[in-house]
């Protein structure tokens, strides 16, 4: 039985956590070729549909994605928000300060939208159709942030 007066046991201990992610073979590729400052969608041989950010398989006729063409880093503004709440990358550790905007791209040449940042958090420049072009990190690593934000064209 345990005596409710009893100190708890306490140890200090500290731990190296490190863990490394697969992203899988369509992310991977993808992430490459953003080193290299292009964008690729994986696009289903049978329907012709094509994904960004790539996808190993269709989610339309349920095959295996081996296909690949090249997209714009131009698109459009589908959906937007201002986010208030700052967040800690989880690549760098560093805090996002805020406000900042969120959009969901629809790139030219591709038929389905990513989420990323904008460079404005101006609910007057955000507009649903609004044009908007990726501004690239000079110095890439083949990571989603070589694209910094896409800048609001329109």
């Amino acid at each position: 039985m345990i005596d409710p007066t009893d100190e708890p046991l306490s140890v200090s201990l500290d731990m190296d956590l490190t863990w490394r992610y697969a992203a899988g073979d369509a992310m991977t590729r993808f992430l490459e070729d953003v080193g290299r400052g292009r964008l690729e969608a994986s696009r289903c041989d049978v329907c012709g549909r094509r994904y960004l950010p790539p996808r190993p398989f269709c989610g339309m006729c349920r095959v295996r994605i081996d296909g690949w063409v090249a997209v714009e880093d131009t698109g459009v503004l589908e959906a937007w928000t201002v986010v208030h709440l700052p967040i800690r990358d989880g690549r760098t550790g560093e805090m996002r300060p805020s406000p900042y905007g969120m959009g969901l791209i629809h790139l030219d040449g591709a038929d389905t939208s990513l989420n990323h940042y904008l460079d404005t958090a101006e609910p007057a420049r955000l507009t649903i159709g609004a044009r908007v072009r990726a501004v690239w990190r000079r110095d890439r690593r083949g990571a989603m942030d070589d694209i910094l934000h896409f800048e609001v064209l329109s």
